[in-house]
């Protein structure tokens, strides 16, 4: 009994397999939905391998006033963005989806 199930699930492939290379119109669609398949998943392996590049800023100095400190808000020509936290002055140009204009 148990062989016989086996024989139906190959003979429904087979029969799905025929169907599919019987047809020039399902040969093509088969093709096509290949290479779609193939470029989704080659997109997504480039954007996963390629590191985002940061600009390299220069060095700051340690001690800002607050005129010179509202000068570094991202809307700068170099996009620096700075903070201060009890006196000390931290980059934190990265974030800047979350710390930048308008967040």
């Amino acid at each position: 009994m148990a062989e016989a199930i086996s024989d139906d699930r190959g003979g429904i492939l087979l029969n799905i397999f025929y169907e599919i290379i019987g047809s020039p119109l399902n040969l093509l669609l088969v093709g096509v939905i290949t290479i779609l398949v193939y470029t989704i998943f080659k997109r997504r392996q480039q954007h996963y391998l390629e590191p985002v590049k940061e600009p390299e800023l220069p060095k700051l100095k340690k001690d800002f006033t607050n005129e010179e400190l509202k000068k570094y808000d991202g809307t700068g020509p170099d996009g620096r963005i700075l903070i201060a936290v009890d006196g000390k002055v931290f980059d934190v140009t990265r974030g800047k989806n979350f710390y930048g204009p308008g967040e």
